[in-house]
């Protein structure tokens, strides 16, 4: 791998390129995603590991953190493991690991693969591998694999577009985000063109929620408070929360959005109280940079939603983020009614 410090220029053409060549000459493969997957980590994984699979490549699937139950229609999640392994292989791809930490403790198995590729579209991602194909301008990682797949003439089959429409379409907030671009769309559309029923695929993720989702969706709105004259809404989930309604941290995802809803509301900030830390997520309509607060507490992700994760009780990371925040809010000149 190379030194944190070292960022190169990077030709993407060029870096496809390279790991075209890793991807033909090399046969065992190690791939992972960042904590806490999503379905842009899982979908991207999955097609990776699909299409390997069909070149006759022996590919291992790993994740620190289990698949979200709303993707376990998804085929193939059983081959994901949890346990990292402990031999050798020719080559490791991370997927939407903005750092080698952010997959979890992958250092042991790192050291013994031969060429570590970082694939990611998060503009604060280090380029630590021996190839980095970042692209920060990409609505989501699936739609870099899809280039990757696009470059090397692979015609994908129907699930493996299942896979990468997974990934776009969660990423993008069903295309809603300013990240999805004319490409974005195209690369959709490709992938629809399979026959595969993207409207099931809608419905499974956007429209089916557990039980367990909505009651603590309720909690969550009780707890909405506005601050910077209705520029900043703050969402709190505590451990109590989780308890009394036998939910986790998993039922809280899509939450955040509620809090962009009110027209005068810019940012969004949540509390995520879990047993040893706060989970921070933040939600921009774009004139707050959320990346930039979020690398400032450690974290990191998008202009528009980015999180980190806090050593401190609950009432700590709340005073401490929402001050810097307000700061930040205070600064701009462009935090204004539309």
């Amino acid at each position: 791998m190379r030194k944190k410090t070292e960022i190169p220029q990077i030709d993407l053409e060029d870096e496809f390129k390279k790991l075209a060549d890793v991807i033909h000459t090399a046969n065992t493969f190690f791939l992972a995603g960042h904590l806490n997957p999503d379905g842009d980590t899982i979908g991207s994984m999955l097609a990776i590991w699909s299409v390997l699979k069909r070149m006759g490549k022996k590919v291992t699937i790993f994740s620190q953190d289990p698949v979200p139950q709303n993707l376990n229609f998804l085929p193939n999640t059983c081959h994901i493991i949890s346990k990292q392994p402990r031999r050798k292989f020719d080559a490791a791809i991370l997927l939407e690991c903005s750092t080698p930490s952010r997959g979890g403790n992958l250092e042991p198995v790192l050291k013994k693969c031969g060429t570590v590729v970082n694939i990611d579209h998060h503009k604060t991602s280090e380029f630590y591998g021996n190839i980095n194909i970042v692209e920060s301008t990409a609505s989501s990682t699936a739609e870099i694999v899809y280039r990757l797949f696009y470059s090397m003439k692979i015609e994908i089959n129907k699930q493996e577009a299942t896979y990468l429409y997974v990934g776009m379409v969660t990423d993008t907030g069903r295309f809603m985000y300013s990240a999805t671009s004319a490409r974005t769309l195209e690369v959709a559309s490709r992938l629809m063109a399979t026959g595969f029923k993207f409207y099931r695929i809608n419905e499974f993720i956007f429209s089916t929620k557990p039980k367990e989702h909505l009651k603590i969706l309720g909690r969550a709105m009780e707890s909405l408070e506005f601050r910077a004259g209705g520029k900043l809404a703050l969402i709190t989930i505590t451990k109590k929360d989780f308890m009394d309604y036998g939910a986790n941290p998993e039922h809280t995802e899509g939450i955040i959005n509620y809090g962009l809803m009110p027209h005068s509301v810019q940012v969004v900030v949540m509390f995520r109280e879990e047993e040893s830390r706060v989970n921070v997520t933040f939600r921009s309509k774009g004139l707050l940079d959320v990346a930039l607060v979020a690398k400032h507490f450690g974290g990191g992700g998008h202009k528009q939603a980015s999180g980190c994760k806090l050593q401190a009780s609950l009432a700590e990371a709340q005073e401490s983020v929402t001050a810097y925040v307000l700061e930040k809010i205070a600064a701009s000149k462009k935090l204004t009614h539309a």
